[in-house]
């Protein structure tokens, strides 16, 4: 007995294993952990351990623990994701949470019920926060809470025993760190969004994922699994197509081209074969099977993420976004700091590219030194580029840091503005590197200028910008919330989070269009130029270069020197005619199938 499960792409890869469901610790132990707790209450702890430890000393056991898992993943130079280990440590020590915890239990209830109690008060009430994105926050106080209580009962998080595919409704972010190395091969959940901190986690560690796969665990229990136990069913995920596929083991059923049994317990190849006579696999340039050139650009969070891009191989940083040295400060940071920061990365590309945007700053990423109210729609209020109306000091100065890296380093860097919506957005963002130039490294050749097109009404009017700037860089996951009024941050949402909507492909053609026309350069730095599928058809669109997260460049690389550049230009323009999302998918999957059977 099969099953195949849609689902929407989050992490690229393709995977299979044994399948291991997750169960939340609330729905598998709440029942026989508060009989415990009643007991406990009661004056009566059980025998067999020793004495549990307080709700605050089990906060403060807690947020020591996810501050460590956060350094362990400083450590492996994933600085963006360690910053979601270090809220929730943030969280567990909280003194609202604390205090509501202990006021409950002293009113009588059990530490468990306690710590759960106020954790969903707290989470109620930041779900109905107007902000999505402050609203989609709540699921970190709940993977806290259940944190706190299995140290509370002394138990440990449940996980696989061999590697798996994970299988859960939803999944706590900090579960995909904590479970060892090696046990996740991929990540299929029947709920969440690609934007999810869960999503984030699995492509930062090369993870392929799928979300929103809807009917899915309905489809594993109707193969006779046990939860949260090991079972006796295979999962294969495509994270790039966004679908599952389960097997009952021994019914030697399996998708067409993957292998069957029982015996499949590691990670898919997650390219085609490379066409005979061509490059090695997962080395040299991006191209095409038949040389068509395609660079690889890394995106990047901080300059620990260096050694991860070049280790890659990556061509280039298609984005260094700069918004991790100015969050969680009190003030801003010194152009001396940043100075710094700008040209380890500068010095350590050398002559390759390196595009650096100015901070993100403002919308859901307030920081308490910008003079910005607070907005009911933050997604939509003043942000990137915009701020410099209102604060201009910011971006200037991050500008002359900039300068003087580059400078010193002897290299003409890329400056990118965000946030980009009208002329007199870039026409402000010239005269503010022409003014940061002139003051840091008066007589130095100025930067290459550009603009980011993430809003709609920047691809609408690419034509007229192309003409003001020094290249493009396409942001298709806000282009792709903002062309389908789709907030990223809302899960209901997922299914439209997809940037192989035709109507986001659209705007991308025009854009590429918009450069070609003036001769200049037009790149894409979005999650789905990091998913094979999609950066086929941003190749055959016309997209320069294509720029993501270092771990998946070695599977785009591979399934780029697949195809040959009419396959993908005939691919792109039946994109464009595509009635939905779906059908670009399935036209870039025959695409591979076909070339991958090319002798």
């Amino acid at each position: 007995m099969t099953g195949r499960v849609l689902a929407i792409p989050a992490a690229p890869g393709r995977a299979a294993g044994p399948a291991w469901l997750h169960v939340p610790a609330a729905a598998a132990g709440q029942a026989s952990g508060a009989s415990a707790d009643r007991a406990t209450a009661a004056g009566t702890a059980p025998s067999t351990r020793a004495p549990r430890p307080t709700i605050r000393e089990a906060t403060d056991e807690a947020g020591h623990v996810l501050s460590e898992l956060a350094a362990g993943l400083r450590a492996a130079g994933r600085a963006d994701e360690a910053e979601i280990l270090d809220a929730q440590a943030v969280i567990a020590v909280d003194p609202s949470l604390v205090a509501a915890a202990e006021r409950r239990e002293a009113a009588g209830a059990a530490p468990v019920e306690a710590v759960r109690e106020a954790a969903a008060g707290i989470a109620a009430r930041i779900a109905a926060s107007a902000n999505p994105r402050t609203a989609a926050r709540a699921s970190d106080i709940l993977d806290v809470a259940e944190r706190v209580v299995r140290v509370i009962e002394g138990t440990t998080l449940p996980v696989p025993t061999r590697p798996s595919v994970v299988v859960a409704r939803d999944l706590p972010p900090s579960a995909v760190v904590e479970i060892p190395a090696g046990m996740v091969l991929a990540v299929a959940l029947e709920e969440g969004s690609p934007t999810a901190h869960v999503a984030i986690l699995a492509r930062a560690l090369g993870i392929p994922a799928v979300v929103a796969a809807a009917g899915l665990l309905e489809a594993l229990a109707s193969l006779g699994t046990a939860d949260g136990t090991d079972a006796d069913v295979l999962a294969y995920v495509d994270g790039s197509a966004g679908w599952v596929t389960l097997a009952a083991v021994g019914d030697g059923a399996a998708p067409a081209g993957e292998p069957a049994g029982a015996a499949v317990h590691s990670t898919i190849s997650a390219g085609p074969a490379v066409a005979a006579g061509g490059p090695a696999a997962g080395v040299g340039p991006g191209m095409t099977a038949d040389g068509h050139r395609v660079p690889l650009l890394a995106n990047l969070g901080w300059p620990d993420d260096m050694a991860a891009a070049l280790d890659a191989g990556a061509e280039g940083v298609g984005l260094f976004r700069t918004e991790s040295l100015f969050l969680g400060r009190t003030a801003s940071p010194s152009e001396e700091v940043q100075a710094a920061a700008y040209r380890s990365v500068l010095a350590a590309m050398g002559d390759r590219p390196v595009v650096i945007r100015i901070a993100d700053l403002g919308g859901d990423r307030s920081v308490p030194y910008l003079s910005g109210a607070s907005e009911a729609n933050p997604g939509l209020g003043v942000r990137g580029i915009r701020l410099a109306r209102g604060d201009r000091w910011l971006h200037l100065a991050q500008l002359r840091a900039i300068a003087r890296a580059a400078d010193a380093v002897g290299v003409r860097p890329w400056v990118l503005a965000p946030m980009v919506a009208t002329l007199d957005d870039v026409d402000l963002f010239r005269e503010l590197c022409a003014a940061a130039w002139a003051d840091a490294t008066p007589g130095a050749e100025m930067p290459l200028v550009g603009a980011m097109v993430e809003v709609p009404a920047a691809a609408l009017m690419a034509d007229a910008l192309a003409s003001r700037v020094d290249y493009l860089s396409i942001g298709t996951n806000d282009l792709t919330q903002y062309a389908l009024a789709a907030d990223r941050g809302v899960a209901a949402l997922a299914p439209l989070q997809d940037a192989l909507n035709p109507a986001v492909l659209r705007l991308v053609r025009m854009t590429v269009e918009a450069g070609g026309a003036v001769g200049i350069p037009v790149g894409a730095c979005g999650v789905l130029a990091g998913e094979p599928d999609g950066a086929l058809v941003l190749a055959g669109l016309g997209v320069g270069t294509l720029s993501m997260e270092p771990a998946s460049i070695g599977r785009v690389r591979d399934v780029l020197r697949s195809v040959r550049i009419p396959d993908l230009e005939a691919l792109a323009e039946a994109a464009l005619r595509a009635p939905d999302t779906a059908t670009v998918r399935g036209l870039a999957a025959e695409l591979v199938s076909v070339s991958s059977s090319r002798p």
